[in-house]
């Protein structure tokens, strides 16, 4: 370990001896800290950023399903049923790209933790983690955290970041592995909302609970000095890429960031989804003009 790691992780070190403690849980409406909700950068980001491949895709997986695989839907009894197998594709192709994601997650946490690779992995499993280990090997880093919480108060935001780590140099990193089939520049603002968080939740130890996840950690202030340099490492079965997010960029995609964070919370106040009321009211009451008796 190099001088300027050794001094930050005894900086670090120091900080989380005075820390106070808080009760963290998240669940599908978000994370809850302290007992204020937050909500997600995922959300933000999913929600304020169009994605206009992400139809094409979707349509591309049905129609391709559907020709290829023809005997599995012409006979099913109702056309409504021939529809929600049709549909569900896409998300069943999701969920197998997840479950790769969440392999190398695991890797990566176990790796840093000084616990053996997971078991019981897919072929295409092991190889994506054995990749992202390599890779993890190779760097002369030192991590810091993995799966860390971080979260804004002056924003109301919070997500979890995948690696939190120091290199040989001293400069601070945060790394995001990613498993899909590109690096997408929505990956790059969920990491620039990470480096603008205000604090950090440190040493939790997760319980499950149904869909909930529930743990307690330490806060620490996180300072922007903390995540200096911010990179997507692009995990395939045979290799693993450092993207890192040219710094000249970094403003800019805050600004993206809040831009999503408004349009997010737009669509959220305006939405009449199901018949729901929209809590925001954009139209005054409506001026009639009616043509009725005139001749």
């Amino acid at each position: 370990m190099t001088n300027p790691q050794k001094d930050f992780i005894a900086g670090i070190k120091e900080e989380l001896e005075s820390a106070d403690t808080v009760d963290v849980k998240l669940d599908r409406y978000g994370y809850h800290i302290a007992g204020k909700h937050y909500r997600r950068t995922t959300s933000i980001t999913g929600g304020g950023i169009a994605k206009p491949w992400l139809a094409a895709w979707k349509a591309k997986m049905v129609a391709e399903f559907a020709v290829r695989h023809i005997d599995l839907w012409k006979d099913l009894p109702t056309q409504e049923d021939k529809i929600k197998l049709l549909k569900s594709h896409p998300d069943s192709k999701r969920d197998a790209a997840g479950a790769r994601g969440t392999a190398v997650h695991n890797t990566l946490e176990a790796l840093v933790n000084g616990d053996p690779i997971p078991e019981d992995l897919t072929e295409d499993e092991l190889a994506c983690s054995r990749a992202a280990a390599k890779f993890l090997q190779e760097r002369n880093s030192k991590p810091l955290a993995t799966e860390m919480t971080i979260f804004n108060p002056t924003l109301n935001y919070a997500g979890t970041l995948d690696l939190w780590e120091i290199d040989s140099n001293g400069q601070t990193w945060i790394l995001d592995y990613k498993t899909s089939s590109g690096i997408y520049p929505e990956h790059a603002i969920q990491q620039i909302a990470y480096q603008n968080a205000e604090f950090a939740i440190v040493s939790k130890k997760v319980v499950q609970e149904g869909a909930t996840q529930v743990w307690e950690g330490k806060v620490i202030p996180f300072h922007r000095s903390y995540a200096e340099r911010l990179g997507l490492v692009h995990v395939e079965p045979n290799k693993a890429t450092l993207h890192e997010i040219a710094p000249d960029q970094h403003q800019h995609l805050y600004r993206t960031f809040r831009a999503a964070d408004f349009m997010t919370k737009f669509l959220k106040e305006t939405s009449t989804f199901k018949g729901k009321t929209p809590t925001r009211q954009i139209f005054a009451e409506g001026i009639v003009t009616s043509t009725e008796g005139n001749k």
